[in-house]
């Protein structure tokens, strides 16, 4: 039972677009007032020929700061550009690029990936403390990526109904007939700073296995959560739901989820 448990586990692990609540910016506490805070990754679909804007930190006095670019590749095979030797830093590490400019600037970058992909960065610099003046991490995906995830696999035979039913089921705390609960371990599904997501039950039907999670906000602000911005690993998600939108500090909420079964 343990291991069929740590199996589903394995293959609900999520990944997460997160949005502040409308009316609070990150870095701000209701409480302990404003101040930079940390900035949640932020994210952009690419493809081939499209130019990307990044804004990148001008070093100074008090302001040893980097962006971190993630791309999509195993490596990065070279960085070219035209600034003059000096007044640009990039390292990279695998499919990391770190960049800081010496001066405030505009140009382009050309980065090699890994699989001979070309990406056409242009850099702006920007002289700011601010994490929302500049862009600390930005991670780059291939714009089909999030598509071809969000594809239902192709089945022979129709699709049952009663999957709204289930996630009502669910939400209400009942066990419909013929359904199999199953306790798990509290498993990690997802981390982030900014909220943590563990699996508590799962509700295993002969084509749907229906996932309760326990999500908790470990910060000082409220947080915004949409369930539809929920991503399954592995397998199909066809149904989300929250239980409420917007999670208190220091407070803890439920996700249910539907997935197909395999």
């Amino acid at each position: 039972m343990m291991t069929v448990l740590a199996g589903i586990a394995a293959k609900v692990m999520l990944t997460l677009a997160l949005v502040q609540e409308k009316g609070l910016s990150p870095g701000v506490s209701p409480d302990k007032g404003s101040g930079p805070g940390p900035k949640a990754v932020s994210s952009i679909d690419w493809k081939e020929g499209m130019t990307l804007p990044v804004r990148v930190p001008v070093v100074g006095p008090g302001r040893e700061l980097m962006t971190t670019l993630s791309f999509p590749e195993e490596s990065i095979e070279t960085a070219v550009t035209g600034w003059p030797e000096g007044e640009i830093t990039a390292i990279q590490k695998r499919g990391l690029l770190f960049l800081r400019l010496a001066k405030k600037s505009e140009g382009q970058l050309n980065v090699i990936g890994g699989s001979g992909a070309h990406y056409l960065l242009y850099l702006k610099g920007v002289e700011t403390l601010d994490p929302n003046g500049y862009d600390p991490y930005l991670k780059i995906r291939k714009k089909d990526d999030g598509a071809k995830a969000d594809v239902l696999p192709k089945r022979q035979n129709p699709r049952p109904g009663g999957a709204v039913e289930l996630l009502q089921a669910m939400r209400l705390g009942l066990h419909p007939e013929g359904v199999k609960i199953l306790r798990a371990k509290r498993e990690l599904a997802f981390e982030a700073p900014y909220l943590e997501v563990r699996l508590l039950y799962v509700y295993d039907t002969q084509s749907y296995r229906g996932l309760i999670f326990e999500v908790k906000n470990p910060t000082d602000l409220r947080q915004a959560v949409d369930a539809s911005h929920f991503r399954g690993r592995g397998t199909s998600l066809i149904l989300s739901a929250m239980k409420e939108n917007v999670v208190e500090p220091k407070s803890v909420t439920r996700l249910y989820a539907l997935t197909w079964k395999d």
